[in-house]
């Protein structure tokens, strides 16, 4: 019997062993195949469905990642979600088995799902919620929390929530490489058109164009042509979209064939060119969508209808225009409604949210004013136990009378309030020490501060003017051109002060201003001056060639120099210099 059951204990073991070493080289196998995923979606959904045996007798953890990969092939291969119900068990796996690595990228393909789906607010969500797991840590997760800062902008703008939209493109910018910065800058340029900032739209797009034009990225030029498109049209300037039109090259037009052939025939009417936008509007009329069709059968039935003995033709558009009118114009409710509702959603979310982050800051204030209450009356307690122990161990040792023990203890009060006097003195003198630096130091510091920000806020008008003869000085269009041409040389000391020399030109007072709420070293000034030009801080980095965590650190170390009192983002110096 023992010799059975030391056999049969051994059996298990290399059963154990066995199933441990089969979970881990499949583990090994997944994770391969989500690297390939990011180059080759299509080889790797074969690769997990030829692992897709195994994982029926693998263990949860397996099962999990190996879902998670196989959600993240068929995304990178543009295979759209139909439901939650694979992703759903994966995200409560991951968040309640926190891994480093995994768990941001299972929210944020959490997102990715529910954006197919329809529902923004919720993927909106999930793409917060992996911001948020990722934390401080944004190096180790580069690519996930740029992504997800790029999703959530197109979401936003979806929701038309142009002012959100346009705060997560600009911060997916601090996180662009050379290949996603021009798309960035798209993304942008797209946030500032629907704002209707047309000079800080054309700014982008126009980076965005050069950026793409050094690359020789063909796809992407068509792209910034498109949007320079309906620019040009926003704004009313119709023969300089139709010289873009001109120039594009055809044969990447894709997915958005529709809007483009759309803006095309429009740009072409406004032009009275009717005959070179009847092609398009035809190719509207039989394959665009039922809001496509109902502009293209108006435009052709106003077309006919100016043309000599053709008024059967014009009939038959405007018949069917009748015919689409209001099924497109229901289509038209239903999408602002839905648009309407996800903006309601998003708001009360927020609310729920803050809601609750505020009633969770009360109880842990509730928690910690209690703990700390019970530790104060638990100190108090001992103390007095040990002074009453102290002292009956003294009235034993010492055979003192009761006249004496008074007398002792009354000295020995006097001499101790003596003592809490003088320390009492003491901390009233460093107090009113401490008054007197704060009024004669950080307060006029802060006041001063306030003061150059107020008197930068008046005369708008004349700043404007002002600034827009700064950008267009020689020395200034010289620092651009380098950044754009990314010459690697740095500016001489003489470049540096004829920058500073124009600069202060342009907005008298600004060296003065500046080194009066703030002592600068020279790589400081250099960025502050960088600033005011329009440099982004990405383009600093590379301009002066620091990394981005570097220029980041600086901006928010002046901040802090400059406004104790103030939140000491990065992004706040950016403003100050602007407005200063």
């Amino acid at each position: 019997m023992k010799h059975l059951l030391h056999i049969f204990i051994t059996v298990v073991c290399f059963a154990v062993v066995a199933g441990c070493a089969d979970n881990s080289r499949l583990r090994d196998d997944i994770d391969r195949a989500g690297q390939l995923a990011d180059t080759r979606p299509d080889s790797t959904i074969a690769l997990l469905d030829s692992l897709s045996p195994a994982i029926k007798q693998a263990d949860k953890a397996t099962r999990m990642r190996y879902d998670l990969m196989l959600i993240k092939s068929r995304d990178k291969a543009y295979i759209e979600h139909r439901n939650d119900s694979m992703i759903a068990p994966v995200v409560e796996y991951f968040t309640d088995h926190t891994d480093p690595d995994l768990t941001p990228l299972a929210l944020y393909y959490a997102g990715r799902v529910y954006s197919d789906l329809g529902d923004a607010p919720r993927a909106l969500d999930y793409y917060q919620q992996a911001l948020t797991t990722i934390g401080d840590d944004t190096i180790a997760h580069y690519n996930i929390y740029k992504v997800c800062l790029s999703q959530m902008s197109e979401l936003f703008m979806y929701q038309r929530l142009y002012r959100y939209a346009l705060e997560s493109a600009e911060k997916a910018v601090d996180f662009s490489n050379e290949l996603t910065l021009p798309i960035d800058y798209l993304s942008i340029g797209k946030s500032y058109s629907l704002l209707n900032v047309h000079d800080s739209t054309y700014l982008f797009y126009k980076k965005a164009y050069e950026l793409a034009s050094m690359r020789g990225d063909s796809s992407l030029i068509y792209r910034v042509q498109h949007q320079f498109i309906e620019y040009y049209y926003k704004i009313g300037d119709f023969k300089k979209a139709d010289s873009i039109i001109s120039k594009l090259n055809m044969e990447y037009i894709l997915q958005d064939k529709e809007q483009l052939y759309s803006i095309i025939s429009k740009v072409k009417i406004a032009n009275d060119n009717y005959n070179a936008a009847l092609p398009y509007l035809k190719w509207l009329v039989d394959s665009g969508n039922i809001h496509g069709k109902c502009y293209a059968n108006a435009e052709l039935a106003n077309y006919y209808s100016k043309q000599d003995d053709d008024y059967k033709t014009s009939v038959k558009y405007l018949n069917k225009y009748i015919e689409l009118f209001d099924s497109s114009t229901n289509l038209l409710k239903i999408d602002a409604v839905t648009k309407i509702q996800g903006y309601y959603n998003y708001s009360i979310r927020e609310k729920e949210n803050n809601a609750l982050l505020k009633k969770d800051s009360k109880k842990n204030l509730l928690i910690v004013i209690l703990v700390g209450s019970i530790l104060l009356i638990v100190s108090i307690f001992l103390f007095i136990v040990r002074d009453i122990q102290r002292k009956r161990l003294d009235l034993k040792c010492r055979n003192f009378t009761l006249q004496e023990i008074i007398e002792s203890t009354r000295k020995n009060s006097q001499e101790h309030c003596s003592k809490l006097q003088a320390k009492i003195d003491e901390l009233e003198e460093l107090l009113n020490k401490i008054e007197e630096v704060n009024s004669s130091a950080v307060i006029i510091k802060l006041k001063k501060s306030r003061t150059l920000l107020s008197e930068a806020m008046s005369n708008a008008e004349e700043r404007a003017e002002n600034h827009l003869k700064l950008m267009s000085s020689p020395i200034v269009i010289e620092f651009h051109d380098r950044l754009r041409t990314g010459k690697r040389i740095l500016p001489s000391s003489p470049e540096w002060n004829e920058l500073s020399q124009i600069v202060d030109e342009y907005n008298p007072g600004f060296i003065e201003k500046l080194v009066s709420v703030c002592r600068l070293s020279d790589r400081e000034m250099q960025i502050s001056l960088l600033l005011k030009i329009e440099f982004f801080p990405i383009e600093i980095a590379e301009f002066l060639g620091l990394s981005p965590s570097a220029i980041s650190s600086i901006r928010k170390r002046l901040m802090k120099r400059t406004f104790s009192e103030i939140e000491n983002a990065p992004k706040n110096w950016d403003e100050f210099i602007r407005l200063l």
